[in-house]
């Protein structure tokens, strides 16, 4: 996982659509549009964030500011457990033709910031801000103490114009990350799917299992999820596989198959429908879609077999 993260990163630093750097690098950028948050999910809402500063860019960087939080903080709250990993929110970003993805590290010393400090070292001086783009509830700064009132009332003196953005809602309640994570906990992937404004999806790296799947002709793609992941509950799934740019119909088990495996490590294991090819090393991304049934404990392997291929119809 930790070389996921790092080819992750090193494909995104080469890309040239997407630069990615830190908060601590010593870069200044100059004329920017920016938006700034968690981005836990990248749903719908912060689309509208996105599709406004595309929208006003007008020849300028588009930078979104995200704060990172330590996998040891969602470990310690499994309600916080992100929905996408810093590899997947970079890879959503460049989706949304982000110029510059920009890490703010959770330190001490910029979580002390004050709200007027916030803005010029920040977003004036280290983002070169002329543009700030956020939603009606944004919060920064020491203790939350910066608003949208902050924001609009310091535009003159800093030199910025701001875009407010109203938010998205569903069902007409507003779309958060934690009325996300809620559904997510309970498997309504279509809902999920509507509020996310894509695919709830695990990316990783395939890694080498038992192969037992082989040996009643449904070979899966085994792959270990990082600790902070938020997964739906175990059990099956429609899926759809991305292998290099292409999508592939499958199905996919969450859990710890406990047919065949006494551990208590959570893997997703997918098996590809009418694929041929190696997939072993690979770095793909499952698609979840909507849930077929839990995860049981079979007598046999003929058993598993035959409900394998139920759930395949």
């Amino acid at each position: 996982l930790h070389l996921l993260s790092r080819r992750q990163r090193q494909m995104c630093i080469r890309d040239r659509n997407m630069q990615c750097i830190s908060i601590t690098d010593n870069i200044k950028l100059k004329n920017t549009i920016v938006t700034v948050g968690k981005f836990d999910g990248i749903h719908k809402g912060h689309e509208k964030l996105f599709e406004e500063i595309r929208k006003n860019a007008n020849g300028r960087q588009k930078v979104v500011l995200t704060f990172e939080t330590s996998p040891k903080a969602f470990l310690e709250d499994n309600a916080n457990k992100t929905i996408v990993t810093e590899s997947e929110k970079q890879m959503l970003c460049k989706q949304q033709n982000i110029d510059v993805y920009m890490k703010m590290p959770m330190k001490k010393e910029f979580l002390a910031l004050t709200p007027e400090m916030f803005v010029k070292d920040i977003l004036k001086e280290k983002i070169g801000a002329t543009t700030i783009v956020c939603g009606t509830d944004f919060h920064f700064g020491a203790m939350a103490k910066g608003d949208v009132e902050f924001l609009r009332s310091n535009q003159k003196k800093y030199g910025y114009n701001l875009i407010v953005v109203e938010k998205e809602q569903y069902h007409n309640k507003d779309i958060s990350s934690t009325s996300i994570r809620e559904k997510i906990s309970k498997g309504d992937m279509a809902e999920v799917n509507e509020m996310l404004d894509h695919p709830y999806s695990v990316i990783g790296r395939v890694e080498h299992g038992k192969q037992l799947g082989r040996t009643i002709n449904f070979p899966t793609a085994n792959i270990i999820p990082e600790a902070v992941k938020l997964l739906p509950p175990n059990g099956v799934y429609r899926t759809k596989v991305v292998i290099n740019g292409e999508k592939f119909d499958s199905i996919t088990n969450v859990g710890v198959n406990p047919t065949v495996e006494s551990g208590k490590k959570i893997k997703v294991e997918t098996n590809i429908l009418d694929y041929e090819g190696d997939v072993y090393g690979e770095i793909i991304q499952v698609l979840f879609f909507d849930f077929i049934r839990p995860e049981r404990t079979f007598s046999n392997m003929e058993e598993l077999k035959q409900q394998i291929q139920r759930d395949t119809e």
